[in-house]
Protein backbone atom coordinates (compact mmCIF):
# COMPACT_ATOMS: atom_id res chain seq x y z
CA UNK A 1 0.00 0.00 0.00
CA UNK A 2 1.09 3.83 -0.75
CA UNK A 3 1.64 6.10 2.23
CA UNK A 4 0.49 8.88 -0.05
CA UNK A 5 -3.48 6.81 -0.12
CA UNK A 6 -3.25 6.38 3.17
CA UNK A 7 -7.07 6.37 5.17
CA UNK A 8 -6.51 7.24 9.18
CA UNK A 9 -9.88 5.34 10.14
CA UNK A 10 -13.15 6.30 10.80
CA UNK A 11 -15.98 7.59 13.76
CA UNK A 12 -18.36 5.10 14.92
CA UNK A 13 -21.25 6.09 17.68
CA UNK A 14 -20.78 5.69 21.15
CA UNK A 15 -23.16 6.75 23.99
CA UNK A 16 -24.09 9.92 22.71
CA UNK A 17 -20.53 10.73 21.20
CA UNK A 18 -18.11 9.66 18.27
CA UNK A 19 -15.27 7.49 18.83
CA UNK A 20 -11.88 7.07 16.81
CA UNK A 21 -11.29 3.80 14.91
CA UNK A 22 -8.07 4.16 13.34
CA UNK A 23 -7.58 2.19 9.96
CA UNK A 24 -5.64 -1.08 10.27
CA UNK A 25 -1.99 -0.67 9.76
CA UNK A 26 -0.42 -4.74 9.21
CA UNK A 27 0.35 -3.90 5.04
CA UNK A 28 3.44 -3.50 3.41
CA UNK A 29 3.85 0.44 3.09
CA UNK A 30 5.29 2.17 0.02
CA UNK A 31 5.34 5.36 -1.09
CA UNK A 32 6.55 8.13 -3.79
CA UNK A 33 7.78 10.88 -1.82
CA UNK A 34 11.28 11.92 -2.50
CA UNK A 35 11.93 13.88 0.43
CA UNK A 36 10.94 11.20 2.42
CA UNK A 37 13.26 8.92 0.94
CA UNK A 38 16.08 11.42 1.85
CA UNK A 39 15.11 11.30 5.31
CA UNK A 40 14.97 8.35 6.27
CA UNK A 41 18.26 7.70 4.41
CA UNK A 42 19.75 10.42 6.55
CA UNK A 43 17.97 9.05 9.93
CA UNK A 44 19.04 5.64 9.11
CA UNK A 45 23.00 7.19 8.61
CA UNK A 46 22.59 8.76 12.11
CA UNK A 47 21.77 5.72 14.09
CA UNK A 48 23.86 3.01 12.01
CA UNK A 49 26.42 6.01 13.51
CA UNK A 50 25.13 6.40 17.24
CA UNK A 51 25.42 2.98 16.85
CA UNK A 52 29.31 2.80 16.08
CA UNK A 53 30.15 5.41 18.34
CA UNK A 54 28.19 3.58 21.32
CA UNK A 55 29.80 0.52 20.94
CA UNK A 56 33.18 2.23 21.20
CA UNK A 57 32.94 3.83 24.44
CA UNK A 58 34.69 2.74 27.72
CA UNK A 59 31.53 2.51 30.63
CA UNK A 60 28.93 3.03 27.62
CA UNK A 61 26.34 1.55 29.67
CA UNK A 62 27.19 3.60 32.64
CA UNK A 63 26.68 6.58 30.21
CA UNK A 64 23.25 4.83 29.18
CA UNK A 65 21.80 4.47 32.73
CA UNK A 66 21.93 8.49 32.60
CA UNK A 67 20.37 8.42 29.30
CA UNK A 68 17.21 6.38 30.52
CA UNK A 69 16.77 8.55 33.52
CA UNK A 70 16.78 11.70 31.15
CA UNK A 71 14.44 9.95 29.14
CA UNK A 72 12.21 9.39 32.26
CA UNK A 73 12.22 12.53 33.25
CA UNK A 74 11.64 14.11 29.62
CA UNK A 75 8.61 11.63 28.85
CA UNK A 76 7.28 11.92 32.20
CA UNK A 77 7.27 15.98 32.27
CA UNK A 78 5.35 15.74 28.73
CA UNK A 79 2.31 14.72 31.19
CA UNK A 80 2.67 17.13 33.35
CA UNK A 81 5.42 15.86 36.28
CA UNK A 82 7.61 18.49 38.16
CA UNK A 83 10.42 17.66 39.21
CA UNK A 84 13.89 18.42 37.84
CA UNK A 85 16.40 15.68 36.55
CA UNK A 86 18.97 16.76 39.87
CA UNK A 87 15.61 15.45 42.14
CA UNK A 88 15.03 12.60 39.79
CA UNK A 89 18.12 11.20 40.76
CA UNK A 90 17.87 12.36 44.48
CA UNK A 91 16.80 9.80 47.07
CA UNK A 92 13.23 9.72 47.95
CA UNK A 93 13.70 11.14 51.55
CA UNK A 94 15.41 13.64 49.77
CA UNK A 95 13.06 14.82 47.99
CA UNK A 96 10.05 17.57 48.74
CA UNK A 97 6.79 16.32 49.95
CA UNK A 98 4.70 17.67 47.11
CA UNK A 99 6.59 16.14 44.14
CA UNK A 100 7.47 13.03 45.59
CA UNK A 101 4.46 11.76 43.78
CA UNK A 102 6.49 13.10 40.34
CA UNK A 103 9.54 11.45 41.57
CA UNK A 104 7.39 7.86 42.17
CA UNK A 105 6.32 8.27 38.75
CA UNK A 106 9.69 8.97 37.32
CA UNK A 107 11.15 5.84 38.69
CA UNK A 108 8.74 3.78 37.68
CA UNK A 109 9.61 4.88 34.27
CA UNK A 110 13.06 4.22 34.86
CA UNK A 111 12.06 0.44 35.81
CA UNK A 112 9.81 0.19 33.35
CA UNK A 113 12.10 0.68 30.27
CA UNK A 114 15.03 -0.86 32.02
CA UNK A 115 12.53 -4.08 32.21
CA UNK A 116 11.50 -3.84 28.44
CA UNK A 117 15.33 -3.79 27.76
CA UNK A 118 15.96 -6.88 29.56
CA UNK A 119 13.32 -8.93 28.21
CA UNK A 120 13.93 -7.90 24.60
CA UNK A 121 17.36 -8.38 25.30
CA UNK A 122 16.68 -12.44 26.23
CA UNK A 123 14.59 -12.86 23.14
CA UNK A 124 10.95 -11.97 24.49
CA UNK A 125 9.20 -10.52 21.64
CA UNK A 126 7.68 -7.14 21.48
CA UNK A 127 4.35 -8.09 21.45
CA UNK A 128 0.87 -6.95 24.02
CA UNK A 129 1.68 -9.39 26.90
CA UNK A 130 5.30 -7.02 27.47
CA UNK A 131 3.33 -3.92 26.69
CA UNK A 132 1.38 -4.73 29.19
CA UNK A 133 3.59 -6.29 31.96
CA UNK A 134 5.48 -2.84 31.18
CA UNK A 135 2.57 -0.67 31.83
CA UNK A 136 2.30 -2.58 35.28
CA UNK A 137 5.43 -1.43 36.42
CA UNK A 138 4.67 2.11 34.82
CA UNK A 139 1.83 2.55 37.29
CA UNK A 140 2.72 0.49 40.14
CA UNK A 141 1.90 2.59 43.48
CA UNK A 142 1.17 5.59 41.80
CA UNK A 143 -1.32 8.40 41.09
CA UNK A 144 -2.75 6.27 37.92
CA UNK A 145 -2.78 2.95 40.45
CA UNK A 146 -5.94 2.27 40.75
CA UNK A 147 -6.68 2.69 36.57
CA UNK A 148 -5.92 -1.16 35.97
CA UNK A 149 -2.11 -1.37 35.49
CA UNK A 150 -1.57 -3.84 33.11
CA UNK A 151 -4.67 -4.28 31.70
CA UNK A 152 -6.35 -3.18 28.99
CA UNK A 153 -9.42 -0.92 29.23
CA UNK A 154 -12.54 -2.42 29.71
CA UNK A 155 -14.12 1.07 29.16
CA UNK A 156 -14.51 4.24 27.36
CA UNK A 157 -11.48 7.26 28.03
CA UNK A 158 -10.88 10.31 25.86
CA UNK A 159 -8.60 13.35 25.86
CA UNK A 160 -9.43 16.76 26.84
CA UNK A 161 -13.09 17.97 28.06
CA UNK A 162 -14.71 16.55 31.37
CA UNK A 163 -16.97 13.61 29.45
CA UNK A 164 -16.87 12.00 26.23
CA UNK A 165 -19.31 14.13 24.16
CA UNK A 166 -16.70 16.99 25.14
CA UNK A 167 -13.28 15.57 24.61
CA UNK A 168 -11.08 16.62 22.21
CA UNK A 169 -10.10 12.93 21.04
CA UNK A 170 -12.55 9.72 21.76
CA UNK A 171 -10.54 6.25 21.16
CA UNK A 172 -12.02 3.45 20.09
CA UNK A 173 -14.74 1.75 21.14
CA UNK A 174 -13.99 -0.93 24.03
CA UNK A 175 -15.37 -3.47 21.52
CA UNK A 176 -13.10 -2.51 19.00
CA UNK A 177 -9.82 -2.83 20.94
CA UNK A 178 -8.62 -6.04 20.83
CA UNK A 179 -8.89 -6.07 17.07
CA UNK A 180 -6.97 -2.76 17.16
CA UNK A 181 -4.17 -4.07 19.55
CA UNK A 182 -4.30 -6.91 17.69
CA UNK A 183 -3.57 -5.81 14.47
CA UNK A 184 -0.74 -2.98 16.25
CA UNK A 185 0.91 -6.54 17.75
CA UNK A 186 0.74 -8.25 14.44
CA UNK A 187 2.64 -4.90 12.54
CA UNK A 188 5.34 -4.65 14.92
CA UNK A 189 6.55 -8.51 14.45
CA UNK A 190 5.41 -8.89 10.76
CA UNK A 191 9.08 -10.23 8.80
CA UNK A 192 6.98 -10.82 5.51
CA UNK A 193 6.88 -6.96 4.90
CA UNK A 194 9.88 -4.93 3.52
CA UNK A 195 8.73 -1.45 5.18
CA UNK A 196 11.83 0.30 6.92
CA UNK A 197 11.74 -0.02 9.96
CA UNK A 198 12.21 3.61 11.08
CA UNK A 199 9.13 3.96 9.02
CA UNK A 200 7.26 1.18 10.93
CA UNK A 201 8.44 2.54 14.45
CA UNK A 202 6.77 5.96 13.22
CA UNK A 203 3.79 4.00 12.48
CA UNK A 204 3.89 2.32 15.68
CA UNK A 205 3.78 5.32 18.05
CA UNK A 206 1.07 7.07 15.96
CA UNK A 207 -1.10 3.72 16.40
CA UNK A 208 -0.73 3.22 19.78
CA UNK A 209 -1.47 6.91 20.37
CA UNK A 210 -4.68 6.82 18.35
CA UNK A 211 -5.52 3.71 19.79
CA UNK A 212 -5.13 4.74 23.79
CA UNK A 213 -5.76 0.91 25.16
CA UNK A 214 -4.79 1.72 28.58
CA UNK A 215 -7.13 4.03 31.51
CA UNK A 216 -3.78 5.88 32.04
CA UNK A 217 -0.80 5.95 30.98
CA UNK A 218 -0.72 5.46 27.52
CA UNK A 219 1.77 8.85 26.18
CA UNK A 220 4.54 7.12 28.43
CA UNK A 221 3.98 3.73 27.07
CA UNK A 222 3.66 5.07 23.64
CA UNK A 223 7.05 6.71 23.69
CA UNK A 224 8.58 4.22 25.60
CA UNK A 225 8.19 1.61 22.93
CA UNK A 226 10.25 3.49 20.34
CA UNK A 227 13.73 2.41 22.12
CA UNK A 228 12.43 -1.25 22.76
CA UNK A 229 11.68 -1.54 19.23
CA UNK A 230 14.99 -0.03 17.98
CA UNK A 231 16.31 -2.67 20.49
CA UNK A 232 14.03 -5.65 18.94
CA UNK A 233 15.18 -5.26 15.68
CA UNK A 234 18.92 -4.45 16.37
CA UNK A 235 18.78 -1.08 14.85
CA UNK A 236 21.17 -0.29 17.70
CA UNK A 237 23.13 -2.51 19.94
CA UNK A 238 23.05 -0.71 23.09
CA UNK A 239 19.47 1.29 23.90
CA UNK A 240 21.21 4.82 23.16
CA UNK A 241 18.43 6.48 21.78
CA UNK A 242 15.74 8.47 23.42
CA UNK A 243 13.31 10.62 21.42
CA UNK A 244 11.37 12.48 24.31
CA UNK A 245 13.58 14.85 24.50
CA UNK A 246 12.56 16.23 21.17
CA UNK A 247 8.94 15.64 21.50
CA UNK A 248 8.89 17.93 24.63
CA UNK A 249 10.48 20.89 23.18
CA UNK A 250 8.41 20.49 20.13
CA UNK A 251 5.02 19.43 22.26
CA UNK A 252 2.93 21.60 20.28
CA UNK A 253 3.95 20.40 16.94
CA UNK A 254 4.27 16.31 18.37
CA UNK A 255 0.52 16.38 18.96
CA UNK A 256 -0.15 18.67 16.09
CA UNK A 257 1.30 15.94 13.59
CA UNK A 258 -0.41 13.29 15.34
CA UNK A 259 -3.80 15.03 15.61
CA UNK A 260 -3.37 15.83 11.73
CA UNK A 261 -2.72 12.45 10.54
CA UNK A 262 -6.57 11.09 11.71
CA UNK A 263 -8.30 14.62 10.64
CA UNK A 264 -6.30 14.48 7.10
CA UNK A 265 -5.07 11.20 6.52
CA UNK A 266 -1.88 12.82 6.52
CA UNK A 267 0.71 9.83 7.84
CA UNK A 268 3.37 11.14 5.65
CA UNK A 269 3.29 14.48 7.58
CA UNK A 270 3.70 12.73 10.76
CA UNK A 271 6.71 10.24 9.72
CA UNK A 272 8.81 13.13 8.37
CA UNK A 273 8.53 15.13 11.99
CA UNK A 274 9.12 11.66 13.05
CA UNK A 275 12.25 11.20 11.59
CA UNK A 276 13.47 14.58 11.90
CA UNK A 277 13.32 13.58 15.33
CA UNK A 278 15.34 10.77 15.48
CA UNK A 279 17.95 12.48 13.06
CA UNK A 280 17.88 15.25 16.00
CA UNK A 281 18.58 13.18 18.50
CA UNK A 282 20.61 10.61 17.61
CA UNK A 283 23.00 14.07 16.67
CA UNK A 284 22.46 14.99 20.09
CA UNK A 285 23.65 11.42 21.90
CA UNK A 286 26.68 10.89 19.47
CA UNK A 287 27.63 15.08 21.17
CA UNK A 288 26.60 13.34 24.39
CA UNK A 289 28.86 10.20 24.35
CA UNK A 290 32.19 12.77 23.08
CA UNK A 291 31.71 15.15 25.99
CA UNK A 292 31.27 12.54 28.37
CA UNK A 293 34.89 10.88 27.15
CA UNK A 294 36.42 14.28 27.12
CA UNK A 295 35.04 14.79 30.66
CA UNK A 296 36.43 11.56 31.73
CA UNK A 297 40.11 12.72 30.65
CA UNK A 298 39.85 15.67 32.26
CA UNK A 299 38.87 14.25 35.30
CA UNK A 300 41.85 11.44 35.14
CA UNK A 301 44.24 14.41 34.55
CA UNK A 302 42.59 16.26 37.49
CA UNK A 303 42.81 13.42 39.99
CA UNK A 304 46.61 13.74 39.90
CA UNK A 305 46.89 17.43 40.54
CA UNK A 306 44.73 17.54 43.70
CA UNK A 307 45.86 17.36 47.22
CA UNK A 308 44.63 13.85 47.56
CA UNK A 309 45.44 10.49 46.56
CA UNK A 310 44.79 9.57 42.84
CA UNK A 311 43.07 6.19 43.65
CA UNK A 312 40.77 7.74 45.97
CA UNK A 313 40.00 10.82 44.15
CA UNK A 314 39.09 8.31 41.05
CA UNK A 315 36.94 5.98 43.39
CA UNK A 316 35.03 9.17 44.47
CA UNK A 317 34.50 10.34 40.70
CA UNK A 318 33.75 7.08 39.61
CA UNK A 319 31.26 6.53 41.59
CA UNK A 320 29.26 9.80 40.90
CA UNK A 321 29.54 8.69 37.37
CA UNK A 322 27.01 5.67 38.30
CA UNK A 323 25.29 8.38 40.88
CA UNK A 324 25.07 12.08 39.91
CA UNK A 325 23.33 13.12 42.92
CA UNK A 326 24.95 11.60 45.92
CA UNK A 327 24.74 12.22 49.73
CA UNK A 328 27.75 12.34 51.82
CA UNK A 329 27.09 9.18 53.88
CA UNK A 330 25.92 7.18 51.13
CA UNK A 331 29.01 7.48 49.34
CA UNK A 332 30.88 6.77 52.13
CA UNK A 333 28.63 3.35 52.98
CA UNK A 334 29.26 2.26 49.49
CA UNK A 335 32.82 3.04 49.15
CA UNK A 336 34.32 2.00 51.95
CA UNK A 337 36.66 4.90 52.47
CA UNK A 338 37.04 6.17 55.76
CA UNK A 339 35.31 9.70 56.79
CA UNK A 340 38.28 11.57 56.86
CA UNK A 341 39.71 10.72 53.56
CA UNK A 342 36.27 11.00 51.88
CA UNK A 343 36.06 14.69 53.13
CA UNK A 344 39.45 15.22 51.96
CA UNK A 345 38.64 14.43 48.74
CA UNK A 346 35.13 15.78 48.57
CA UNK A 347 37.12 19.10 49.89
CA UNK A 348 38.95 19.00 47.19
CA UNK A 349 36.78 18.13 44.12
CA UNK A 350 34.20 20.81 45.43
CA UNK A 351 37.53 23.80 45.47
CA UNK A 352 38.01 22.51 41.96
CA UNK A 353 34.21 22.99 41.06
CA UNK A 354 33.55 19.00 40.02
CA UNK A 355 31.30 18.80 42.79
CA UNK A 356 28.38 21.43 43.82
CA UNK A 357 26.78 21.35 47.23
CA UNK A 358 22.81 21.12 47.06
CA UNK A 359 21.68 22.00 50.57
CA UNK A 360 23.32 24.53 51.90
CA UNK A 361 23.33 22.78 54.75
CA UNK A 362 26.65 21.61 57.46
CA UNK A 363 24.97 18.37 57.69
CA UNK A 364 23.71 15.73 55.77
CA UNK A 365 25.07 17.25 52.41
CA UNK A 366 24.26 16.21 49.33
CA UNK A 367 26.85 16.46 46.11
CA UNK A 368 25.94 16.64 42.68
CA UNK A 369 28.19 15.87 40.04
CA UNK A 370 27.13 18.85 37.76
CA UNK A 371 29.46 19.31 34.48
CA UNK A 372 28.27 15.49 34.04
CA UNK A 373 24.78 16.04 34.52
CA UNK A 374 24.78 19.20 32.59
CA UNK A 375 26.46 17.23 29.32
CA UNK A 376 22.96 15.34 29.39
CA UNK A 377 20.80 18.10 29.97
CA UNK A 378 22.27 20.04 26.91
CA UNK A 379 20.00 19.48 23.81
CA UNK A 380 22.70 20.79 21.39
CA UNK A 381 24.15 18.59 18.50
Amino acid sequence: MKLEEYKSGEYKNGDGYQAFLPSKINYNWGWEDTELDKLLAEANRQIGELNAYSLLQPNVDLYIKMHVKIEANRSSKIEGTKTTIEEDLSDFEDINPEKRDDWKEVQNYVKAINYGIDRISDNFPLCNRLIRDVHEILLSCVRGEHKTPGIFRKSQNWIGGTMPSNAIYVPPLYEDLEECMKDLESFINNDSINTPDLIKIAMIHYQFESIHPFLDGNGRIGRLLIPLYLQNRNLLEKPCLYISSFFEKNRDAYYDKLSIVRSKNDMIGWIKFFLEGIIETAKIAKNKFRKVVELTKKMDNLSFELKANPENVKKVIDYFYDDPVASRKNIANDIKMPSSTLNGVISELRKNNVLEETTGYTRNQIFVFKEYVEIFLTDNE
